[in-house]
């Protein structure tokens, strides 16, 4: 393949994707609703904190998302949401179901701090959005640009060619600390691409939140392992959970 070739199954998949990089103090003026990871989560009203089905606990409270506002990239279509996720079963792949929860909200209608809890919190830290351009990782060409990866290119090639469209190259897996972020494509810790389809419409669901090692959560999986959140943007009822480990 040449040049021109590459850069034309390229550039159609060029998407924007939120990085969330650590800061030191809250953001000024955001009231509770704001993009947090540990302390306490704000949930709606009459909602209790959610228990493990399997080991009977409650789910540890990870990380809430002002996604209308801390979202910069083409959002999935959800105002806020939290994640949960419970250590004692500690659930990572696709058989498991109920040990972890993504509370999704178009609107909070009465929005309220939870403290009531056994699960001991993570440390209170927070984020502040950056917006980049993204292209799948190398593996994940396999599922977005079927044609390029059964070409067996010259990476090369198109590493220079991503690098001319994101002003990143097209990242591989087995790379650690690829950052906490919001929409785009999952880079994934380990290969292979483990996007999950949506059981009702069968298309490829989005990436909605990635979590890999950092500084801005005491959560840690595996390995230096990343999670991957996604939901269905024709379905956002529906979301699920992939863990890669290094």
């Amino acid at each position: 393949m040449r040049w021109a070739e590459v850069h034309r199954l390229l550039q159609p998949l060029v998407r924007s994707r939120t990085v969330l990089d650590p800061v030191d103090e809250a953001p000024v003026a955001r009231g509770l609703v704001r993009t947090r990871f540990g302390g306490l989560p704000v949930v709606d009203s009459g909602e209790r904190w959610p228990r493990c089905p399997v080991c009977g606990s409650d789910l540890s409270f990870v990380a809430q998302v002002d996604n209308a506002r801390d979202a910069l990239h083409s959002r999935l279509p959800v105002s806020f949401f939290t994640f949960w996720y419970c250590w004692q079963w500690h659930p990572w792949d696709r058989a498991e179901r109920h040990q972890w929860l993504v509370r999704a909200y178009t609107r909070l209608s009465e929005p309220r701090l939870l403290a009531s809890s056994t699960a001991e919190p993570f440390a209170e830290r927070f984020a502040a959005p950056r917006l980049e351009r993204s292209l799948p990782d190398t593996v994940g060409f396999a599922l977005h640009r079927p044609e390029l990866w059964d070409a067996e290119p010259d990476w090369d090639l198109v590493d220079r060619v991503a690098l001319s469209l994101t002003g990143e190259r097209a990242p591989r897996p087995h790379l650690r600390n690829w950052g906490v972020a919001l929409g785009g494509y999952p880079l994934w810790a380990n290969g292979p691409d483990e996007t999950p389809p949506c059981p009702d419409c069968t298309r490829p669901t989005e990436l909605l939140l990635q979590i890999r090692p950092t500084e801005l959560t005491d959560a840690t999986w595996g390995d230096l392992g990343t999670l991957y959140l996604f939901m269905c943007r024709t379905h956002p009822g529906r979301t699920a959970l992939r863990m890669q480990c290094t």
